[in-house]
């Protein structure tokens, strides 16, 4: 009887246990162990490398709502990588979702920064690669006033950037156009350095980039935030996400090892029995 309930269990059993296992960790991070690809180690690494005094970081927030969930945690973590080493940075969006997105992020940090001052949330610029070539022909004056409305001339950490070569790096985190192609055609020979933190399934298409030297890091979907958090010591949404991704499998695998030891006893039972 027993052997028959195994392999019929409810589904609304299955669902709820399911459910649970996603739940917990997205509380409280369990931390199951991760790895740290080399391209994350790149762009922590690179980011260690900055000088606090006179490097200034562009955060690209070119990624939309829908594709946040894999892109978010990356900028996210690097953006308190760069708060807690004192790097001053500006966030850029030549997406719709870009600044708003960017709110998130800035709360994430709390009073690690001084809004103004070491960061601040330029907004967006429509106009995809043409307001790209815009911005990076004109950074100190594309922008009248940020996202929150406060004239940009007013903001003490627009008061180092001239030109486009006053930015030391631009991570551009995205999940299509504009994006990667569009920066590259547009960025100056001996320009800032250029990394990506993109969605899982772009990452074969971009490699070759990275291989090339084109790209000076790259973050791979939510397992590179995840990656990075790790590196930070700051588990946060994308460990939470792995975890019960990681979780949501193990319950899948059970089950079906579950289902199958029944089906193969049962089976064996019923051999027995005629014999």
């Amino acid at each position: 009887m027993w052997l028959e309930r195994l392999q019929n269990i409810d589904r609304r059993v299955i669902y709820v246990v399911l459910f649970v296992a996603l739940l917990i960790p997205m509380l409280k991070p369990i931390g199951i162990p991760l790895t740290v690809n080399p391209t994350t180690q790149q762009v922590y690494d690179l980011i260690e490398s900055l000088d606090p005094e006179t490097d200034i970081v562009m955060i690209g927030m070119d990624y939309s709502a829908a594709g946040s969930a894999d892109v978010h945690p990356q900028a996210v973590a690097v953006a308190k990588h760069l708060a807690n080493r004192g790097i001053k940075s500006i966030m850029v969006a030549f997406v719709e979702d870009g600044p708003m997105l960017a709110e998130r992020v800035l709360k994430s940090l709390g009073d690690r920064v001084v809004y103004g001052e070491d960061i601040v949330n330029l907004g967006y610029l429509a106009g995809g690669e043409s307001a790209v070539k815009k911005f990076i022909e004109q950074p100190a004056t594309t922008f009248t006033r940020d996202h929150r409305g406060t004239p940009v001339a007013n903001l003490p950490i627009m008061k180092n950037i001239k030109d486009i070569n006053d930015i030391t790096l631009i991570m551009d985190f995205q999940t299509g156009a504009p994006g990667y192609q569009e920066y590259l055609r547009q960025l100056p020979p001996g320009g800032p350095l250029y990394g990506v933190g993109i969605v899982t399934v772009s990452v074969p298409n971009v490699m070759p980039y990275l291989n090339s030297g084109q790209f000076a890091g790259l973050l791979p979907g939510l397992r590179g935030g995840a990656e990075y958090e790790v590196l930070l010591g700051e588990p946060g949404e994308g460990l939470a996400r792995m975890d019960a991704q990681s979780l949501g499998h193990l319950v899948i695998i059970a089950f079906i090892v579950v289902g199958n030891v029944a089906y193969f006893a049962s089976q064996r039972k019923e051999k027995k029995a005629k014999g």
